[in-house]
């Protein structure tokens, strides 16, 4: 199962959607859970029934006022969520990929951190053990194209594909320029 964590209902700044990565994985075969939070409302109701029509599932999705994902939830969540090989962080805050970090590392999970960069405190803190995956977002995403390629990714680890092998048969099948080695 891959988790992934983010702004459930948008974007964020860069353009780069939680929901639209959870539906790409969803479309490689992966079973996806979603951790975020959504307001205890119509449109709420919105964002988890197009989330559900697609596959995505939402146990760990809160419904509460508008308020910052906290470090307490996500660790909840992973707690809570069984048989947990990938975890997608989508442009969430230091604390939250620490506490990502902190539970894969425990269960043996892959973490893949989406980063913002260094866009406010949307990027990674600076030290993270080895073997997290860190991309940074585009500038914006409006084809979903980066959200695609992340998802096909996680995708193919949760499907049990070495991160290396992973990375070679994504970059390979979506026609992406290569990467210097230094920097994967």
């Amino acid at each position: 199962m891959i988790v992934i964590c983010g702004d459930p209902a948008g974007h964020n700044e860069r353009g780069v959607s939680a929901a639209a990565v959870a539906r790409l994985a969803v479309a490689g075969g992966s079973s996806v859970e979603v951790v975020g939070i959504v307001p205890d409302d119509a449109s709420g109701d919105r964002v988890l029934l197009e989330l559900s029509a697609d596959g995505i599932g939402h146990a760990a999705v809160l419904r509460e006022p508008a308020r910052e994902l906290e470090a307490a939830d996500l660790d909840l969540a992973l707690r809570y969520l069984p048989e947990v090989r990938v975890v997608v962080v989508v442009a969430m805050p230091a604390p939250i990929v620490a506490t990502a970090a902190d539970r894969t590392q425990w269960s043996g999970a892959a973490l893949i951190v989406v980063s913002q960069g260094s866009a406010g405190d949307a990027a990674p803190p600076a030290e993270l053990p080895n073997g997290v995956i860190v991309l940074e977002a585009p500038p914006n995403d409006p084809d979903a194209t980066f959200a695609g390629f992340v998802g096909a990714f996680a995708a193919r680890v949760d499907a049990g594909a070495t991160v290396a092998d992973a990375w070679a048969a994504t970059t390979r099948e979506l026609a992406v320029d290569p990467v210097p080695a230094d920097t994967v």
